[in-house]
């Protein structure tokens, strides 16, 4: 018997992996017989590959995307806004080079990779602020402490981050991905299960017999 497996894959374009990924950060301290890794992925190549398409793109399901990321950050105590020129930005640009970014901080330092992915988060779904371009990336890998930044950005830019992206994009989508975060679970007995979205970790919990995920402000709540 082997200890369970989370694989949560995630791009910081979308307001859900930043969900998901603040409410498995407070479950891993309680999940402790549980591996987690957090695997960064391109969200864009996930929706060409599966036919899929991004929800601001739909008008009905742009307005509800409005609603329901205002309502589950509330529930989670997340401070998360939609930014104004969010459209704009995500028919401009591409996250690719802050995930092959993440991908270089990775190698050097899981943990560092983990706070610069969520100052991108906060970024972006907090103070609407790019996270696009190499100027963006530079302010980002201040705030969490690098040293050498423009190093880590030319580092970013070499062809074997593309591959490694790439490689973990494949991975989800063999496990049939077609949005973020997606979160592949591998029980004791080698079992896999996938999950889409951040509202699926009740019913790993109950797969993996871990204790349920509450709000902070729920924790000492009885059902």
């Amino acid at each position: 018997m082997t200890k369970p497996r989370i694989d949560f894959y995630f791009d910081v374009v979308s307001p859900y992996s930043w969900i998901g990924f603040e409410v498995l950060q407070k479950l891993e301290p309680k999940w402790k017989d549980v591996s987690i890794h957090y695997i960064p992925f391109s969200l864009r190549q996930v929706m060409v590959t599966s036919g899929n398409r991004p929800p601001a793109m739909l008008p009905a399901r742009s307005i509800m995307l409005m609603l329901d990321v205002q309502r589950t950050s509330k529930f989670w105590d997340i401070p998360l806004n939609v930014p104004p020129e969010f459209k704009k930005w995500i028919m401009k640009y591409s996250t690719v080079g802050a995930m092959k970014l993440l991908l270089v901080l990775e190698k050097q330092d899981p943990d560092l990779m983990l706070r610069a992915a969520r100052e991108m988060w906060m970024r972006l779904w907090l103070r609407s602020e790019k996270i696009f371009e190499d100027q963006d990336y530079m302010e980002v890998l201040k705030v969490v402490g690098v040293k050498n930044p423009e190093e880590i950005i030319k580092k970013s830019k070499e062809e074997k981050y593309e591959k490694i992206l790439e490689e973990n994009t494949n991975k989800a989508l063999d496990t049939n991905a077609y949005g973020a975060p997606w979160i592949n679970v591998t029980t004791s007995d080698g079992e896999e299960h996938s999950f889409f979205g951040s509202d699926r970790f009740n019913l790993i919990a109950d797969l993996l017999g871990q204790p349920q995920p509450l709000p902070d402000k729920y924790s000492n709540s009885k059902l």
